[in-house]
């Protein structure tokens, strides 16, 4: 049971900025690792959008996880509250919260992202994002919300 309302315009707002953000991404991820990798200006803009991507499934995540009165230190830490929470299961909530961190390396610089390893998460990872979107919806109905 939520502490607090859903705000549905924040969860529109940030799934939308996922969805348009998963197309660019996904083509990327159909182009040849050797052209996407060799390409500054594919790989600039794939980094861009996965930062996007995680950033907006990020503010769902602390807006949900803050209304069933839980607060996270970092973006990883709320999608493994998501899970502790029921609201995207275990595996799902380990998955974005590797997400995460790969986000966390690209925007701070901690080291070096491969750009191979880039495409590779591109190939593999983002139907979670989908998968994200799917369960935020299914808690919200079941919060008593419409449909995002």
């Amino acid at each position: 049971m939520s502490y607090l309302p859903i705000n549905l315009d924040l969860i529109r707002t940030r799934s939308a900025d996922i969805r348009r953000e998963l197309e660019m991404l996904r083509a990327h991820a159909a182009l040849p690792e050797a052209d996407f990798s060799t390409d500054p200006e594919k790989v600039r803009a794939a980094r861009y959008s996965l930062t996007v991507v995680v950033e907006a499934a990020a503010a769902i995540c602390n807006h949900l996880v803050t209304r069933q009165g839980r607060v996270s230190e970092s973006y990883p830490g709320c999608f493994q509250l998501l899970g502790e929470l029921g609201i995207v299961d275990a595996s799902l909530a380990t998955r974005l919260a590797a997400m995460a961190r790969l986000r966390n390396l690209l925007v701070h610089g901690y080291g070096r992202v491969d750009d191979r390893r880039l495409h590779q998460v591109l190939r593999q990872d983002l139907d979670d994002l989908e998968a994200f979107l799917a369960a935020v919806g299914i808690h919200v109905l079941a919060s008593g919300g419409e449909s995002p």
